[in-house]
């Protein structure tokens, strides 16, 4: 063998042995699982909705109008109800959000029968179980939906309910100062132009420091918004649209419910809430998506998120159901999304480009007092958004109640690592970001235009076994000159 043909051997073998440690890395796949830790039925009593936690509580609102439900959750594998918030004839307590550093909480409240719309406010001294009544904020005869509870990084007691009107007359946005619990007041409002069409704002969902605003405006599509204004304490504060009509993400047929960042990624996931008809657009379902904004004057759709159910070949003989997503929490490599009928779904984002569904579980066995008939009959109807918690998830279940599970699998410290993620608000929820790291199992890639992720370690073995093959082949060039070979 001549010194060329011994050099061109050397190398091929370092070279397939460098590449087979590459390919091993992004091909593997993890086994995940997501194990149930604790469970509350709430005494069967079905129609959950919203869940929120302060310390070893939780609180579960209604979609009807009964009382949230206090549950004593110091110990999560036996979740107990121990007591209940004030209830409103006619109105459901849709959605809840607390300030645990302020001992405080956040009730929503809508007219489903001639109610009150409104948010109340409690306070506690020592135990998140016997929280009182504090303030109140009335909408009058406008229809609150959904609300973001946002902190000011820059003022740490400061604190703002973005408050999302969906079909509701008047401003579609209504943001209310709470810091102050038994005051709470109006900052501002705004609505979209005229030149967007329809476009409801369902659901907003805002960056870290309060200055980027991603809007849910249902069929009309994605848009990402200037939120400095509200940010900043400006005088007459207002959004300032960063995507114009035209550049809109839409789900056609559907629509995007809920639409929240990737911490530390120029990410969003954006969900797609379909009833089952006649109530809305049925099979297929809405999955979900992830959509590149790094450019937020064109975001893009990187990628589908579904279930099985979301198939059109398959989903007619799913049974009777609502297999669509609906409220997603993320971590940085992580989407956590409850999917109704589907129960809650995990995808691993590593590459958002093709996220991977890794975990998922649907629970049952509780037969409810009440169902809600246009979702169908399946047992799991997992709805909330899951809040992460002391390296656990927690999730509110329509039918089965207040779950609790233990992820474990690709990038599973960042669940543990999470010091709280409640739901769509952003209350100290940075530290996903700051812990985030890739998997052991595979290779992190960036969506286009994105930065590293924060905390990301770079994988060397492929050039550590390329620099290995550059030495070795040096050095045996040396020796076979000094042989004269």
């Amino acid at each position: 063998m001549t010194a060329l043909a011994r050099l061109a051997s050397a190398a091929a073998i370092l070279a397939a042995v460098a590449a087979t440690g590459a390919a091993s890395v992004r091909a593997a796949s993890p086994a995940a699982s997501l194990t149930l830790v604790g469970q509350s039925s709430l005494g069967s009593r079905g129609m959950s909705a919203a869940l929120t936690l302060a310390g070893g509580c939780a609180y579960i609102g209604s979609r009807t109008d009964a009382a949230p439900l206090v549950v004593d959750i110091s110990n999560p594998a036996s979740p107990q109800v121990v007591g209940h918030l004030t209830a409103h004839s006619g109105s459901t307590p849709r959605e809840l959000r607390a300030i645990p550093a302020n001992r405080e909480l956040v009730v929503l409240n809508y007219a489903i029968n001639g109610g009150p719309n409104g948010l109340d406010i409690y306070q506690w001294t020592a135990d998140c179980r016997s929280p009182k009544l504090t303030g109140h904020y009335d909408f009058r005869s406008h229809v609150p939906h959904e609300f973001y509870l946002w902190q000011d990084p820059q003022r740490p007691a400061r604190f703002l309910a973005f408050v999302t009107m969906f079909a509701s007359v008047g401003n579609a946005l209504n943001v209310v100062d709470v810091s102050s619990p038994a005051a709470p007041s109006l900052v501002g409002g705004w609505s979209a132009p005229s030149s967007y069409g329809y476009a409801p704002l369902h659901s907003i969902a805002l960056t870290p420091d309060g200055r980027t605003a991603y809007l849910s405006l249902w069929t009309g599509g994605l848009v990402v918004a200037d939120s400095s204004d509200f940010a900043t304490a400006a005088a007459s504060p207002s959004l300032r649209l960063l995507t114009s009509a035209g550049a809109r993400f839409k789900t056609p047929p559907g629509n995007v419910h809920s639409a929240v960042p990737v911490p530390g990624r120029s990410l969003v996931v954006t969900t797609d809430e379909r009833y089952p008809t006649p109530y809305g657009q049925g099979c297929p379902f809405g999955p979900a998506h992830v959509v590149d904004v790094s450019n937020p004057a064109q975001p893009v759709a990187l990628a589908t998120m579904s279930i099985a159910e979301n198939n059109p070949s398959s989903c007619s003989a799913a049974g009777s159901g609502t297999w669509t997503s609906h409220n997603p929490t993320l971590t940085a490599h992580l989407a956590l999304i409850s999917w109704y009928s589907g129960g809650l779904q995990v995808f691993a984002l590593d590459d958002p480009a093709n996220p991977a569904l890794v975990a998922s579980a649907r629970p049952s066995g509780v037969s409810p007092t009440l169902r809600d008939i246009q979702l169908g009959t399946t047992a799991s109807m997992t709805w909330s958004y899951p809040v992460i918690a002391g390296g656990l998830i927690y999730v509110g279940d329509i039918n089965q109640g207040l779950l609790v599970y233990r992820y474990q699998g690709p990038h599973q410290d960042e669940i543990q690592g999470a010091g709280f993620a409640e739901g769509n608000s952003n209350l100290t929820a940075t530290t996903t970001a700051a812990t985030a790291t890739p998997s052991t199992t595979a290779t992190q890639t960036p969506a286009r235009g994105n930065a590293p992720v924060a905390g990301a370690k770079p994988d060397w073995r492929l050039p550590i076994a390329l620099a290995t093959l550059l030495v070795v082949t040096v050095a045996a060039a040396a020796i076979w000159r000094r042989r004269g070979t």
